[in-house]
């Protein structure tokens, strides 16, 4: 089922041409919905709080390191690139032997490491960076510095 709700969201968000930066717009306002909606879904609203937390931080960044000035091509890409990315890790889990620890921890691993490998800004407070990889509860481990569209083609790869 939450896979289902994943493909459809993601489907839906992709089925129009967009103009440039619509997909980053589209990504936040719907993480932003789920965020606002008190009847939200546990699980949805984990994943939105990631999604909005990860392209705020990234575009605002980004704005500081490039004085002012960020392309919307570029966040469209960061934001497809995460959007995949979630997707892609949540299938990978869902489709994992139900009782098997071990596969769940390597797929969390490799999603990881696809995420640590691809650091889209140096010198980031790792305080800030790593908050959602510090939290134990959490069900999106990853640090907010990635670059999303470089870690997605690296889980694509494998």
């Amino acid at each position: 089922m939450k896979r289902l709700v994943l493909f459809t969201l993601f489907g839906a968000l992709f089925a129009l041409p967009m103009k440039s930066q619509e997909v980053f717009n589209q990504v936040v306002n719907n993480a932003k919905q789920v965020i606002d909606d008190p009847k939200a879904n546990p699980f949805m609203l984990a994943i939105s709080q990631f999604k909005y937390t990860a392209l705020n931080y990234l575009c605002n960044t980004a704005i500081k390191q490039n004085g002012g000035g960020v392309k919307g091509d570029w966040l469209d890409k960061q934001a497809y690139g995460l959007n995949h990315f979630i997707i892609s890790y949540f299938t990978d889990l869902s489709n994992a032997p139900k009782n098997n620890d071990k596969i769940k921890k390597d797929i969390m691993l490799h999603y990881w490491k696809a995420c640590s490998d691809n650091m889209l800004f140096q010198g980031q407070d790792k305080e800030i960076t790593e908050v959602f990889i510090q939290d134990r509860d959490c069900i999106t481990p990853f640090s907010l510095n990635t670059d999303w569209e470089k870690a997605d083609k690296a889980i694509s790869k494998e």
